[in-house]
């Protein structure tokens, strides 16, 4: 903990949203902050404290950083109760960039969003262009037949070996077969799905408007989530349009969905911290280009700003 600083906040409406802002300890933190928040219903930290990880080593090169618990979750009180669930998480993750902002002055934000949290981060996005960067582990996936038979293979396969099976072999059984009540998922926001084409619109409709914007985009798949990919499998037909080629994606055969394991931390650290710390510094030279006059307008500037990353093959 030497290479970094922490301090605990409130903010936002009535002081309700509670965050750890995290700061290097021996140099002027970079122009570029990072966002992190809650993964489901997990407190900040994230599993397996992989928040805390993230933000001590982007300390350690130089990047600030603030997690906090989304309202209702966590040490955050819920007292916006007016809008849906999607609205106010975008509300508390403006109020988040305004924190950082009043305190550092930095008006430029990474975020990094997990599993449900990753519609939250894209739907900020959307509407703020305070944030030029987005990293999205285990978000939306839409594998098409042939890999969704593949992976059912492997798990059918894999899965007599595993501890958990006969345990979720009998629940399996009493919801399907005994149409028992107590075996079936509880009702709630975490359980809810939409069609699938639903989804699919939504999410391929956000991402083309952000890769125009010049949005970095970073899309991350567990291997134990997703066990297989040969081609960017998990963009399904989205891996098909022309926006698409701007995206960095990864399939990270060695992490699991949850950071069980040393080494499948380690993995996401180090590759998340790479790119979000490659985004700062386009962000910056592209800020000093501006300073210089060598650029027609900041408007023009964000249309040539490169790309952090394009397509990682596997």
């Amino acid at each position: 903990m030497n290479d970094a600083m922490q301090s605990p906040v409130r903010f936002g409406a009535g002081n309700s949203l509670v965050g750890m802002v995290t700061t290097p300890a021996h140099q002027v933190p970079a122009t570029t902050a990072c966002l992190m928040f809650n993964m489901g219903a997990n407190h900040r930290v994230g599993p397996r404290r992989i928040n805390v990880k993230l933000a001590h080593s982007l300390a350690a090169r130089g990047m600030a950083s603030l997690r906090f618990d989304l309202g209702g979750v966590g040490d955050s009180d819920a007292i916006e109760s007016a809008h849906d669930l999607q609205t106010r998480s975008v509300h508390d993750l403006q109020a988040a960039m305004d924190l950082i902002e009043r305190m550092m002055g930095i008006r430029q934000f990474v975020i990094v969003g997990m599993c449900s949290g990753v519609e939250h981060a894209v739907s900020v996005a959307a509407v703020d262009t305070r944030v030029l960067a987005l990293s999205l582990f285990d978000g939306f996936a839409f594998p098409e037949r042939r890999a969704r038979w593949e992976r059912t293979l492997r798990r059918a396969l894999a899965a007599p070996a595993h501890p958990s099976f006969p345990g979720k072999a009998k629940r399996w059984l009493l919801r399907h077969l005994t149409g028992n009540p107590s075996a079936k998922p509880l009702p709630g926001f975490l359980t809810e799905k939409q069609p699938p084409e639903i989804r699919i619109a939504w999410f391929g409709a956000i991402l083309k408007r952000l890769v125009e914007r010049k949005v970095d985009l970073q899309l991350l798949y567990s291997g134990s989530l997703h066990v297989c990919d040969r081609d960017r499998d998990q963009l399904g037909a989205l891996g098909r349009e022309p926006f698409a080629k701007a995206l960095k994606y990864q399939f990270m055969r060695n992490v699991d969905h949850t950071f069980c394991t040393a080494e499948g931390q380690q993995i996401y650290v180090q590759t998340v911290g790479d790119w979000a710390l490659a985004c700062a510094r386009s962000a910056s030279a592209e800020r000093r280009s501006q300073t210089s006059g060598t650029s027609a307008s900041p408007a023009t500037a964000a249309a040539e700003r490169p790309l952090c990353g394009a397509y990682v093959p596997q």
